[in-house]
């Protein structure tokens, strides 16, 4: 089946659905872009990684990176194999010292974590083309889809500022929490 590469361009959260956030990817030789709908936390790990952030403590992406890192598993791509009834389909792609060379293990994902754990090891992101076909639509308005190279934080008001963090804390996302507090704090000064 044909791969077609993607890459990350906005998450937005832009639905109708409580604490869930749109995974905005695209196609990075054409103009075909790619909506999934996912979760707070996968949102957030993503956007993490996207923005360069460091968490005062490791996320579960990182986790996972450093226990790869340890045992020499190699993470070489993640690939969205499939969509049926709006939920989509994802596998790591990895190989480790101890098989031979041209073998490879699969492993069944969620799309989000598969995405945050592409964006961790720096490894492609593909869709099938069947995929694309079936979920992504041809679009030419890049403005919407851009994101910014920075959260968007520093343009939030110190009422909204209040709000994230409270919802944050409420969710025990507190690695996100101290960043908004942080925000809070130097605005303060």
């Amino acid at each position: 089946m044909e791969k077609i590469p993607l890459t990350v361009v906005n998450i937005a959260n832009k639905t109708n659905i409580e604490n869930a956030y749109t995974l905005i990817l695209a196609e990075k030789n054409g103009n075909r872009k790619l909506p999934i709908v996912i979760g707070f936390s996968e949102a957030q790990a993503i956007a993490i990684e996207l923005d360069g952030f460091t968490p005062a403590r490791p996320l579960v992406y990182d986790f996972i990176h450093k226990f790869s890192l340890a045992f020499d598993i190699e993470i070489l791509e993640v690939v969205i194999t499939n969509v049926e009834k709006g939920i989509f389909y994802a596998e790591v792609l990895c190989k480790t010292p101890n098989l031979p060379e041209d073998e490879i293990i699969r492993i069944d994902a969620r799309t989000s974590d598969a995405v945050a754990i592409a964006l961790k090891f720096h490894c492609p992101i593909y869709a099938y083309e069947v995929v694309m076909d079936k979920a992504g639509w041809a679009s030419d308005d890049t403005e919407v889809f851009v994101r910014d190279s920075k959260p968007n934080l520093e343009v939030m008001t110190l009422k909204e500022l209040n709000e994230i963090l409270e919802k944050a804390v409420e969710k025990e996302d507190y690695e996100f929490a101290s960043v908004v507090r942080d925000e809070i704090i130097s605005r303060k000064k």
